[in-house]
């Protein structure tokens, strides 16, 4: 059977991919408004081969993991737990590729020949084997909630390839289309099933198979090719295809629509809406995720007068502040309470853009020279005052102030030629820069004193941490190639700007150990910048066929 070889085609297609497209600018829009995303990495020592596949109502995922020693393990996550699931005397190859609401998962296992695979079904911690019967190998890849299950099967001499259900216990074999190599992924408690077929020109085409037996293809309008991997109770469609860019997405497919879902692979779908696949992380790494739908209430600010606006602070009593450009085309610093603005200019400068704001109404933020060089300032009362940096800073920005006064920011140095990070309290400047950082940014600061920061790594990949006084921690967003840590909030709550490998922008939130990915749904590149102790967040995003920005306000 030539299923591995066609996910390991895919996988390198998405590796060989991501790194020429990695800042690429595109106008593909969320499908849905947010999703709670759960990075998924499988037991062992896997080397970054994590294939999560399939995704039940309780959000457990089944997959497989490759060992580096070449094993292929299959896994259940459930409850933020890892368990093992390898059949007995496989071959070093066992795979988990379906699960139901039961929790009964399905799968298969290469025997000792090397050649043969077995299908298989595991409850409870008990397996049973399942085989078509014959010289063929037997693959069971979905499951629905009455136990029915869809596979492939294949006769080794010929090379034959059909897909196949059970259902009642009764084996039915078909072709999606001629005589084409089929495979059965997934099947609705409806006995609808999902899948793929492959052309004699080894493309391959997503299909539908309706109860009757009627198959219709699943095609992503303008795609190059596409595969459906799942369908949920209520007929929800996910998979992956490949635009003429080169470029894999997943997708869903409700109602006759189709829509992104901005991660490079989508497989599973629960019947929550919840669904299952790749992603590519920090450092091009491949990762896996389960996202489940989120919802955000989100509201366009207007600010008068203004051909565009940015908001990146906010305060505890919604005072927000950012930048904006007037109808005479002026840039502004900007503060905005209720629907007054006050103009925030510092006169050293030739513009200027305010990034944090405090409960007395001090505001931090940048003032650029004629050179376009960035200063960072303090504004109280209608006073400017500059915040020069450490002794040997060229240049400075200023991004964060806590109720206290400390100020985090960071700046370029003249002596090494590179950007660090620096908290100013008291008037004393004290350098910080995450482990392994060449070039260090920061975002916001708390009235605990944590300040985040984004930086980048020896190898030019972006990444972000959160320092607490004494150490450094990860703050990276699952579902994200590059993560901007911006603003924190007391409860150490924070906000970002992502992008995917694409260079798509989302805004995302880190809640407690919750991550959270969205975008306003009037538009595409949304940004999250500023959250206040009331959870209010601010940010911005360029309206659907626009191309300057508004911002916005929401809560999670």
């Amino acid at each position: 059977m030539n299923y591995v070889q066609q996910q390991d085609n895919l996988l390198r297609l998405f590796a060989v991919l991501m790194a020429p497209f990695l800042f690429l600018v595109s106008t593909q829009v969320a499908q849905a408004q947010g999703f709670h995303m759960t990075q998924l990495e499988a037991p062992g020592n896997q080397a970054n081969a994590t294939h999560p596949i399939a995704v039940n109502a309780s959000e457990a995922v089944v997959g497989y993991g490759t060992a580096t020693s070449g094993a292929t393990v299959g896994f259940l996550y459930s409850g933020g737990k890892y368990t093992v699931i390898n059949w007995k005397g496989s071959d070093n190859f066992t795979r988990a590729l379906g699960i139901n609401d039961s929790n009964e998962v399905v799968g298969d296992w290469l025997d000792s020949n090397g050649v043969t695979y077995h299908g298989f079904t595991y409850i409870k911690g008990a397996y049973k084997q399942y085989d078509v019967g014959g010289n063929v190998s037997t693959s069971i890849f979905g499951v629905n909630s009455v136990g029915d299950f869809a596979g492939a099967e294949g006769n080794e001499g010929t090379g034959v390839l059909e897909g196949f259900t059970y259902i009642n216990k009764k084996l039915v074999e078909f072709y999606a289309n001629g005589t084409d190599p089929t495979y059965a992924y997934a099947i609705n408690t409806s006995d609808e099933v999902v899948g793929e077929y492959i052309d004699s020109s080894n493309v391959p085409h997503g299909y539908y198979r309706s109860p009757s037996g009627t198959v219709t293809e699943i095609a992503y309008p303008g795609a190059v090719w596409t595969i459906a991997f799942g369908i949920n109770d209520a007929g929800e469609i996910t998979g992956t295809y490949q635009n003429t860019s080169g470029l894999t997405y997943g997708f869903t497919y409700v109602k006759g629509k189709y829509a992104t879902t901005d991660f490079a692979a989508t497989f599973g779908v629960s019947k929550n809406g919840a669904f299952t696949g790749y992603y590519w992380g920090i450092d091009g790494v491949q990762s896996g995720y389960v996202a489940s739908p989120q919802s955000f209430k989100l509201s366009t600010i207007k600010v008068p007068n203004d051909q565009q606006a940015s908001l990146y602070g906010v305060n505890k009593a919604g005072v927000s502040v950012g930048k904006y450009v007037d109808s005479n085309g002026v840039e502004h610093g900007l503060m905005l309470s209720g629907s007054k603005v006050t103009n925030i200019d510092d006169s050293n400068g030739v513009s200027t853009i305010c990034f944090a704001i405090n409960s007395a109404n001090h505001i931090v933020g940048d003032y650029f020279d004629t050179s376009g060089n960035p200063h960072g300032f303090e504004y109280s009362a209608g006073k400017f005052t500059d915040i020069p940096g450490p002794s040997g800073a060229l240049s400075t920005d200023a991004t964060g102030i806590n109720d206290a006064g400390e100020i985090s920011g960071d700046f370029f140095s003249g002596t090494d030629r590179t950007h660090h990070g620096f908290v100013l309290k008291a008037g004393k400047y004290t350098q910080l820069d995450p482990p392994g950082s060449s070039n260090t940014f920061s975002g916001g600061i708390n009235a605990n004193g944590m300040v985040t920061f984004f930086w980048v790594d020896a190898k030019g990949y972006v990444q972000s941490s959160l320092y607490n006084g004494k150490k450094y921690t990860s703050i990276d967003v699952p579902g994200a190639a590059v993560t901007y840590a911006q603003g924190i909030n007391t409860a150490g709550d924070i906000v970002f700007i992502v992008y995917d490998p694409y260079g798509v922008g989302h805004a995302a939130l880190k809640k407690g150990n919750a991550y959270y990915i969205f975008a306003d749904p009037k538009g595409s590149q949304t940004a999250a910048a500023g959250i206040n102790d009331n959870g209010l967040i601010v940010g911005f995003y360029t309206p659907t066929g626009q191309s300057l920005p508004q911002p916005y306000k929401g809560t999670e």
